[in-house]
This record gives structure tokens, C-alpha cells and sequence, in this order.
């Protein structure tokens, strides 16, 4: 769950990279005898080794194509590709990026795709199942810091590599989450939680039934002297 929330950011995050403008570099199709192929497999796919793998149509003309973000393993991956033929194929390291990361993907058996990388790897994902959510909790931060949470009322474990801002969790039944309010930021301190922009608790960690939508902030305030 945590590699799809991950992704999930990282997706939003693109997007709104894309959205400031820029040219993208992929190419066209190359082989017309498929240009009347219609590429229609997208969402959310994992793997049996828990690689998660995204293909959602662009939002944007100057980014024509896909975008296909990925999590194998530890290494998170994703943007802008062509379709070329019946495959998307391109690289998937942000422009700008020091390394490219081509990958070559193709629909396999009736609902699965096929990711094909450049060390001759391959991944065969089946689509996610995504609960039908009726609750949705927003976590946010304000000032400069950190929050991480996890399911039940064990204390979440931060991971600093990747550090959250933000988040989101959909539910479809109520459920228990703990939420942790992380002062990784030198010369800023945590204040408090608030819950619908009233305030909720001074501790940093707070354990809460999440039953109704609503948004959490950890607020952060910046030390003098």
C-alpha cells in the first residue's frame, strides 16, 4: 500500500510538472501496419513480487501519449511514453534526469501487461484491485515537516527517502490509522494536528478512528533564537 501511495503522489506530481510546459520527446508510431492499434489497458497493476506499475492516459497536449510510473523493487520510475505499434515504448525517467530508463510495454493475455526493461528484465502485471472507497481522509502539512501513518495503532514508521508532505486515504469501511507528525526540517518544530481546520491535538502522534471524511493537517512552526 505504501508503493501505491507513493506512486499515487508521484503520479499527481508529474502532472503538475507537465502542466508548467515542456516538449516531449518520445516518437511516433514505427511500424504502420499497427497505427489503427488502440492501446486501452490502463490503471493500476502489481505484480507477485509487489511491483506496482501505472499507465494512465496524458492530460496534456505537450506531453502526448502515456504516462507509466512504476515501482520495482525499490526504484520508483515514471513518465511521459509513445505508443509505437502495439507496445509503449520510451523512457521513464523524468526529463532532466542524469540516467534513462527505457521500457517497452505490451498487453499480455486478456487484462495483464508485459514490462520489458533495458536488462532484459521482464514483469508481468495483473490489474489492482482498488476498493470502492466512501471515506476519504486528506493528510497535509503546514509550515516545513513531515507526516507518515499506517494502519492500526502501531507507531508508522518514517522512512526519510521518502517523505510525505501529503497524503490520502480512501476506505470503504471505517478503520483504525495512527498519524505521526515527523520534524525532520531543521530550525522547525511540530505545533499541533488540526481536523477540519480546528484544532485536534498537540501530540505528534494521534491515533483516530477514521469513519467520516475529513482533513487532517500537521502544522509546523519555525524556531527563533
Amino acid at each position: 500500500m505504501k508503493k501505491l501511495i507513493c506512486l499515487l503522489l508521484a503520479a499527481l506530481l508529474v502532472c503538475s510538472l507537465a502542466a508548467c510546459g515542456g516538449a516531449n520527446k518520445g516518437s511516433e508510431n514505427k511500424d504502420d501496419g499497427d497505427k489503427d492499434f488502440v492501446w486501452t489497458r490502463q490503471g493500476y497493476f502489481s505484480d507477485e513480487e509487489e511491483n506496482i506499475l501505472s499507465i494512465l492516459p496524458s492530460e496534456f497536449e505537450e506531453y502526448p501519449g502515456w504516462y507509466v510510473g512504476c515501482f520495482l523493487g525499490d526504484d520508483m520510475y515514471g513518465w511521459y511514453i509513445q505508443q509505437e505499434g502495439k507496445t509503449l515504448h520510451g523512457n521513464i525517467v523524468e526529463e532532466g534526469g542524469e540516467e534513462e530508463f527505457i521500457v517497452t510495454v505490451s498487453e499480455e493475455g486478456e487484462d495483464g501487461v508485459l514490462l520489458a526493461t533495458p536488462d532484459g528484465k521482464t514483469y508481468h502485471f495483473k490489474p489492482m484491485e482498488m476498493p470502492d472507497a466512501t471515506i476519504f481522509v486528506h493528510i497535509n502539512t503546514e509550515g516545513r515537516g513531515a507526516i507518515c501513518y499506517a494502519e492500526g495503532e502501531e507507531t508508522p514508521e518514517f522512512d526519510p527517502d521518502y517523505p510525505y508532505q501529503s497524503a490520502q486515504i480512501n476506505l470503504a469501511e471505517p478503520k483504525v490509522h495512527t498519524l505521526l507528525a515527523v520534524s525532520n526540517v531543521e530550525g522547525w518544530q511540530f505545533v499541533k494536528w488540526t481536523k477540519d481546520g480546528e484544532d485536534y491535538s498537540t501530540d505528534a502522534q494521534i491515533t483516530v478512528e477514521l469513519a467520516e471524511s475529513a482533513d487532517y493537517v500537521a502544522v509546523f512552526e519555525e524556531l527563533y533564537g
